[in-house]
C-alpha cells in the first residue's frame, strides 16, 4: 500500500510518480498515464521526491521488503 506525502488533490503518491520515473517515463508520460496529472503536477511531485530522497527511497526499500516477506509467506502456504 502506498503512503507519504501525495500530490495535492489527488490519490496519487509522490512516490508513485517517483516510480514511474525511475523507470523511464518522462513526466509527459507519466500525464498520459494518469490524466488527470497536469505537467506541472508531475514536475511539483519529481521535486519534493528529489528534497526528500532518502526518506522516500527508504519507504521505498521497506515497502519492497514488505512485498518479498509476503511472496515467501504465499509460498510457503503461511498465508
Amino acid at each position: 500500500m502506498w503512503r507519504g506525502p501525495r500530490i495535492a488533490g489527488r490519490r496519487l503518491y509522490v512516490a508513485q510518480i517517483a516510480v514511474l520515473s525511475k523507470e523511464g517515463l518522462s513526466p509527459k508520460e507519466i500525464t498520459q498515464e494518469y490524466e488527470s496529472l497536469t505537467l506541472a503536477q508531475v514536475h511539483a511531485a519529481l521535486v519534493y521526491y528529489h528534497a526528500n530522497k532518502d526518506e522516500i527511497e527508504a519507504y521505498l526499500a521497506e515497502a519492497a521488503a514488505e512485498y518479498e516477506q509476503l511472496l515467501v509467506e504465499s509460498r510457503e502456504g503461511k498465508l
